[in-house]
């Protein structure tokens, strides 16, 4: 099977990712494991595919002829394996801050429209429900960083908050006058290394025109980052899932992509 194609990983960071899981669940107690009949390497790769193309679970109960309730046991037991295994993989933007510039922007999960939850993750920008993630990468494009989500109606600046960086990168400069963050208009409270806005009735000039146009190439990698962050289809098309389950959902596909691009 090509991997790459299907789950997003090498064949050797497949088979490496199978046999890190079956350690960890080959060494809990009968209790703690869950037990299905399915081959174990072939339950770990449904779930990377179920999590890179956001498949229903039926259609994969289909297409691996077993049954839908098998399907939805295995899936909530692996991902959570799987990110559990990963961990390690994954960066902070506190490391990140110490070292570089940092490109910083938030985006949206979907969840699609859910009675229970109002306009609480109503996120106006984009029309429609969601939870809110802060993603942070450096200039060549590399992911160092993915926050906790909060509520889809925050702002980016007020997420920044919620989640602890805005004083991450408060504390970071204080200690680092050289620091640069770098981030959209949304985030002006926080950085200067924004895009300057245009004035009321005023032409705006060329220098901010000249400014402007420096940040948004500069801030190109992270818009690139998030695009590969959300190649995982379940952050992008539409969780379907239970909606107290994105959270953990969301950490763990952060683990794998940091997995993914590990050396």
């Amino acid at each position: 099977m090509r991997y790459h194609s299907t789950v997003g990983l090498t064949p050797a960071q497949t088979s490496e990712l199978i046999a890190r899981a079956w350690q960890v669940h080959d060494g809990r107690p009968p209790a703690e494991r869950e037990n299905f009949t399915m081959p174990f390497g072939r339950a770990v790769v449904m779930v990377l595919i179920m999590a890179r193309h956001n498949l229903r679970q039926q259609m994969t109960a289909d297409l691996y002829e077993t049954s839908q309730p098998t399907v939805s046991r295995i899936w909530r037991y692996l991902i959570a394996l799987l990110g559990q295994v990963t961990a390690l993989d994954r960066k902070h933007l506190a490391q990140a801050l110490k070292i570089g510039v940092v490109l910083i922007d938030g985006t949206p999960i979907p969840t699609g429209n859910r009675a229970g939850t109002g306009t609480t993750n109503f996120n106006g920008k984009h029309r429609k429900q969601a939870l809110n993630i802060q993603v942070a990468a450096r200039l060549g494009g590399a992911l160092v960083g993915v926050s906790r989500p909060v509520r889809g109606s925050r702002h980016d600046s007020r997420a920044l908050e919620e989640v602890g960086w805005a004083d991450q990168i408060t504390t970071a400069r204080a200690g680092n006058e050289l620091l640069a963050v770098f981030a959209d208009s949304a985030y002006v409270k926080h950085t200067r290394l924004t895009p300057r806005p245009k004035k009321k009735d005023e032409p705006r000039t060329e220098a901010d025109r000249e400014w402007n146009r420096k940040i948004a190439s500069m801030r190109a990698p992270v818009e690139r980052t998030i695009a590969h962050l959300k190649q995982w289809k379940i952050l992008s098309t539409g969780y379907r899932g239970r909606l107290s389950e994105l959270p953990s959902v969301i950490h763990a596909i952060t683990n794998l992509e940091f997995y993914r691009q590990s050396p």
